[in-house]
């Protein structure tokens, strides 16, 4: 759906409680209308049409009278109460309408709301601080449709969100009815990766309680507990700062070709950059024979200023070249051996 046919629709989603409020004044001042013209169609001083009899009435509503003064008592009492009732009751029902509608607060939990109501499978992203400001840059590359929940009002950040068009609803994880705001029955997925694990590990509860089908991703800095959540509720992914930060610190220590590191399953797998030297076993192979020879996967690779993912087999290394690859850490030493480059 393009942003503007979002807007407009979560537009009218947005005018739907102020419209639904405002009903009962409009019918009440028709009513009004109504009989004052019947009034002024029977007891005024001279003949009038019924139209303007209504006419009339109107205008004593909106405080512009456009007939004499009557003569009959009860006209009289309408020519005072109506522009009363018009100023009170009328006139403050539709400044509080125009203002609604058209000054519309787009950190408003009523706003973010309805612009919720026009998405559709998709992420739900619990704090907008450093971490969660990263993880929401990496959603919208994936273009992926976010909606965000951020307790500091005052958030750097919401500027950002702003002008990627992504909700912010502000809010806490305790307040009621802020995951419905969000319109967690129709998203795939929720990411909890603020600073405080009690308050990711109970919207991550609520959230499932409320769609045992959505898929739950916590950040907790306790790693263990992390294990446990992850093991007793179900939780689809629980990840520690820990967890995620001390393969990529210790084996890039090790190894400076490193660039970054990750389990898979119990399996430590690294991503490491090689550049091709003279004279080495490495050159004049093929990418086909290091991924038969050595199992592993070749990222990228770069001559001169150009650079190919995932490049054809028959692609021979020459001396300058720089491969990425990904592998296992005993793996990357024999091609360190191969490259003469041991660390």
């Amino acid at each position: 759906m393009r942003a503007r046919r979002r807007r407009l629709i979560a537009w009218l989603i947005y005018l739907r409680k102020p419209t639904q409020q405002f009903l009962p004044l409009f019918g009440f001042a028709m009513l009004v209308v109504l009989l004052g013209g019947v009034a002024f169609w029977a007891l005024y001083d001279r003949p009038l049409s019924f139209s303007h009899s209504l006419w009339v009435t109107f205008a004593l509503l909106t405080g512009e009278p456009t007939l004499d003064w009557p003569d009959h008592w009860l006209l009289e009492v309408l020519y005072y109460v109506l522009p009363l009732l018009g100023l009170i009751v009328v006139l403050d029902g539709l400044v509080r309408f125009s203002y609604y509608a058209l000054r519309k607060d787009e950190m408003s939990p009523q706003w973010v709301r309805a612009m919720s109501t026009t998405f559709k499978n998709h992420v739900i992203l619990f704090g907008l601080g450093k971490v969660g400001f990263r993880v929401l840059q990496q959603l919208l590359e994936l273009k992926q449709q976010v909606v965000v929940i951020e307790k500091d009002p005052n958030c750097p950040n919401f500027a950002y969100a702003r002008n990627h068009g992504v909700p912010v609803r502000v809010g806490t994880h305790r307040e009621e009815g802020i995951l419905n705001d969000v319109n967690v029955h129709e998203a795939k997925s929720i990411i909890c990766c603020t600073n405080d694990d009690l308050g990711n590990l109970e919207l991550a509860i609520d959230a499932r309680k409320a769609c045992p089908n959505l898929r739950v991703v916590l950040r907790m800095y306790d790693q263990e507990l992390a294990e446990k959540v992850g093991e007793s509720l179900d939780i689809h992914l629980a990840f520690s700062t820990a967890m995620l930060s001390a393969p990529v610190f210790a084996t890039a220590s090790a190894d400076p070709s490193i660039i970054n590191a990750f389990y898979v399953d119990d399996r430590l797998l690294v991503v490491a950059r090689l550049s091709a030297k003279p004279s080495t076993e490495l050159c004049g192979k093929t990418v086909g024979d290091l991924v038969r020879s050595y199992q592993l996967v070749v990222v990228s690779y770069r001559r001169g200023g150009g650079t190919v993912f995932h490049p054809p087999t028959d692609v021979v290394i020459e001396q300058g070249d720089v491969i990425t690859i990904e592998c296992d850490p005993k793996t990357l030493r024999d091609l360190h051996a191969l490259n003469g480059t041991l660390p």
